[in-house]
């Protein structure tokens, strides 16, 4: 069965070779190549950086990134928009950097100080807090194609892959250097370690590599390996390098300067990399993702584990034909217990073979059998600490272009190496250390900024970390940087925000702080006729963009205005899952998604996302996504109307209203108005709702509703987080 992807490839080269025909747009002499990494290297994403400082400098400005952004506005002959209110700046921030709203008490704190830094010190406590890491570690997770199951047409569930989302969130914290992120992703199996800890902490990095969804049925062994080494190609060029790589799995790429030669130089990284294993599942040998034990002990309680699965058919086996021969013992038909201990003589007890041996202690000893055999099948071992970790193959190798990207065709062998178009000449092969994929290589070549792809990884991460502040990239396909995608709107910031990522020794949390600092961040989002007129889709940020919250935020954030929110780091939340994670015919036993923790924690289950996920542009987990989809549809409206969960939050944010102002109506409405919009009602807000409460409180209990003026302080809540108010940010 050949992927989705690689239809998809060949209906562009089919597509692109009619165009060029009907339009005659390349020439029929000498035509250009487009594929050629030589001519491909004047594209703008693959020349150095440039270390252009801003023209002029503009007292609006507070830093360098304002200069640019003012500059790019007064050659538009746009104007900016005035700076956003202090509760909007503050709302903003929390936010983007946490994903959670502030709370009426931070508010009015924020409100109150006056300080020159005040600004600052939110931001840092923000950096510093560990909801930063549950925040920008999801925007990690869709780049990683993070999943708790696999998915396609077997959906196994990942039992472990919770270690990985929770290493992305406990790096992003500890705001480890981008370069060695990158390296640990790809290859912290194979980096040296101090202790057994260090070791399993950069083991289970590599569960990027792994985390993938793979076809499982009726896949030969080669085109498996094949598959899952082009399905990995795709997520690192897209994530790191914002190219289409595997486009060329099947011929020289149709628009990008990526040979098919160096698709399969970076492909022998991957065939020489092992990310599945045959393991005992549902009653036979399947080959599933590859797990590794945890700790000083963890390869032999991995060990004993998978034995025990793999054994127990015949120890029940066993077990069955003991009890037998037991009977036969009972009935004393002899030649029925010979004939069982001929064919199968592990069955029958050695106190009870010789025939001359007393009745009862033949019996006895076969009991005594069957007693063990059933502790055994009634004993399994718990499952050990493991995770999804890869390994090098017993013998790593080049691999051979396939003719057509067919795993059957095989070519001529290509040596190990990496894309030519954005390595320094003669840099593109790599030296690996013997008998090792080259993971570690390709880690390295990813963050060269001297040698090898660095400079362009830089310009994708900047410009993802300025597409979750600011609400579009400066390249607005943020995961293809290729000819294909769209050019900088701000070339020089772009370059400027790569470059001090860089110099910063690839800290993330340094570049947030300097964008969210940056006047352009605190930007008010109110539209001007005119500057609309002039561009449309802001591209230039003469105004904030105005946003929804996507399903993680609008989740917590309503869990949190009805006091709910659970703040503890959270280990799996798919442990009660059977081995498939969504079975064939009815599923009884789904995934939960009525946990109180944070969204990033919820079960991510491949074809079965939680009910919000779907409702509000989750990622697509099946594929790296670096810009989520915004959507406003009537599905949405309903969705808040009917779900559980928003009904047990407004349930639970009655009572806490009720609890913390007892009996004075409007002091409810305006704490009411401060946990959802962070300020309070107006007065024509305030008595629009206290006279809705209390007609739908009178409505209620006319229909016969118990505790009718509780119902309805609770479908006022619901009423608040379903508008627009709270779902967008300013």
């Amino acid at each position: 069965m050949v992927r989705s992807a690689n239809i998809y490839r060949t209906l562009a080269g089919v597509v692109f070779s009619a165009w060029t025909i009907t339009t005659g747009s390349l020439p029929a002499a000498e035509p250009k190549n487009p594929s050629d990494p030589g001519a491909g290297r004047a594209h703008w994403a693959f020349q150095p950086l440039s270390e252009s400082a801003p023209t002029a400098h503009n007292a609006w400005a507070r830093s360098a990134i304002d200069e640019f952004t003012v500059v790019s506005r007064e050659q538009a002959g746009l104007p900016t928009s005035a700076d956003a209110d202090r509760r909007a700046l503050l709302r903003r921030a929390w936010f983007q950097l946490i994903g959670l709203p502030p709370t009426p008490e931070e508010v009015q704190r924020f409100i109150a100080d006056q300080r020159p830094d005040a600004f600052e010190r939110v931001v840092d406590e923000l950096l510093a807090s560990p909801r930063f890491g549950e925040r920008w570690g999801r925007h990690w997770l869709d780049l990683a194609r993070y999943a708790d199951s696999n998915g396609l047409d077997e959906n196994f569930l990942f039992r472990e892959a919770w270690r990985y989302r929770n290493w992305v969130i406990a790096a992003v914290n500890a705001d480890l250097p981008f370069d060695q992120f990158a390296q640990q992703q790809l290859a912290g199996d194979l980096l040296p370690y101090d202790s057994i800890e260090q070791r399993d902490h950069q083991r289970i990095a590599s569960g990027f590599l792994v985390v993938g969804p793979k076809v499982l049925l009726g896949v030969k062994p080669e085109r498996q390996r094949m598959e899952v080494a082009d399905e990995q190609l795709d997520t690192v060029g897209q994530t790191f390098l914002g190219l289409t790589v595997g486009c060329a799995r099947c011929h020289d790429h149709k628009f990008e300067p990526i040979p098919t030669a160096d698709y399969y130089a970076m492909a022998g990284i991957m065939t020489s990399t092992s990310v599945m294993e045959r393991r005992y599942m549902l009653g036979q040998q399947r080959v599933m993702e590859r797990l590794v034990g945890l700790g000083d002990n963890g390869e032999e309680l991995d060990a004993a584990y998978e034995n025990y699965w793999r054994n127990r058919p015949q120890v029940k086996q066993r077990n069955d034909r003991a009890k037998t021969a037991l009977e036969h013992l009972k009935k004393d038909e002899e030649t029925k217990v010979a004939e069982l201990l001929k064919k199968h003589p592990e069955t029958i007890a050695e106190g009870s073979r010789d025939p001359k041996t007393p009745k009862p202690e033949r019996i006895s000893a076969q009991q005594a059998l069957i007693a063990k055999l059933t502790k055994t099948l009634s004993s399994p071992p718990p499952i050990p600490p493991r995770a999804m970790i890869p390994g090098d193959v017993d013998t790593p190798a080049d691999e051979a272009i396939r003719r057509s990207g067919e795993a059957d065709k095989p070519g001529d062998k290509v040596p190990r190496g990496f894309l030519q178009v954005v390595s320094r000449p003669t840099r593109h092969r790599a030296q690996i250390r013997e008998k090792q994929s080259g993971r570690a290589e390709l880690a390295h070549w990813l963050t060269d900024t001297e040698n090898g792809a660095g400079n362009l990884t830089a310009r994708v991460m900047a410009n993802r970390v300025w597409h979750h502040l600011i609400g579009r990239g400066l390249v607005r396909t943020v995961d293809n940087f290729g000819v294909t995608g769209e050019a900088p709107t701000h070339p020089e910031l772009l370059d400027r925000l790569a470059r001090e990522l860089i110099d910063s020794n690839w800290s993330i949390k340094a570049l947030v702080k300097r964008i969210v600092l940056s006047r352009s961040f605190a930007l008010a989002s109110q539209a001007n006729p005119a500057a609309n007129e002039v561009d449309p889709e802001n591209k230039y940020l003469w105004r904030a963009h105005r946003r929804r919250l996507d399903p993680e935020s609008l989740r917590d954030a309503m869990l949190a205005a009805a006091g709910s929110l659970d703040l503890d780091w959270v280990d799996s939340t798919v442990n009660y899952l059977g081995d498939q994670a969504t079975a064939v015919g009815a599923n009884k036993n789904r995934r939960r998604t009525d946990f109180n923790c944070r969204s990033v924690y919820l079960p991510v289950i491949r074809n079965d996302l939680p009910e919000v996920f779907e409702a509000f542009d989750f990622a697509d987990p099946h594929k790296t996504t670096g810009a989520r989809a915004r959507t406003t549809a009537a599905a949405q409206g309903l969705f808040m109307l009917n779900d559980k969960t928003v009904l047990a939050a407004a349930d639970a944010a009655m009572k806490r209203l009720f609890a913390e102002v007892p009996d004075n109506a409007p002091a409810r409405v305006d704490r009411m108005f401060q946990l959802c919009f962070n300020e309070a009602a107006s007065k024509e807000e305030r008595d629009q709702l206290l006279k809705f409460i209390v007609t739908t409180g009178k409505r209620l209990s006319a229909e016969g509703v118990k505790n009718a003026d509780e119902q309805a302080w609770s479908l006022t809540f619901q009423a608040l987080i379903s508008s627009s108010r709270f779902q967008f940010l300013d």
